[in-house]
């Protein structure tokens, strides 16, 4: 209605780089918490693609890895991630790689995911075999 666009409008005209500031840096603090937890959780296992910008990080495992394989167990478990090849020009170049979105969850529930994760794909795949410095049985 003509009444909420003209309330968007003022608001837009006062506050939207703030508010687009504000955003930058509460996305920043999670790309933050995420890559700390990944490494923590994969250590050497994945490689991360940071990115320059959005709201998703690319997590690639060792290229004998289908994250395919593994995908649908993951989400039954609560844990959803972007199958690479879902996401790709060449699927099957895109096998081993994860997209990870951080926008949404909070920094703890990122943390606990990772974490999650981590068990998943090792239960599925033996990657991991260490996480947080533990060796996994």
């Amino acid at each position: 209605g003509a009444l909420e666009q003209m309330v968007v409008a003022e608001y837009v005209t006062r506050e939207f780089d703030r508010h687009v500031d504000d955003l930058r840096a509460g996305l920043g603090r999670k790309l933050d918490v995420l890559v700390e937890a990944l490494s923590r959780e994969f250590g050497t296992s994945a490689e991360l693609f940071r990115p320059e910008g959005g709201i998703f990080l690319w997590l690639k495992l060792p290229d004998h890895i289908d994250v395919r394989s593994f995908a649908a167990s993951a989400l039954a478990q609560g844990v959803a991630f972007n199958p690479g090849p879902e996401w790709a020009c060449d699927p099957e170049a895109a096998r081993s790689y994860m997209r990870l979105c951080f926008a949404l969850p909070s920094e703890d529930t990122i943390r606990e995911g990772v974490a999650e994760l981590a068990r998943i794909t090792h239960e599925a795949t033996g990657i991991p075999a260490r996480s947080a410095n533990r060796v996994r049985a």
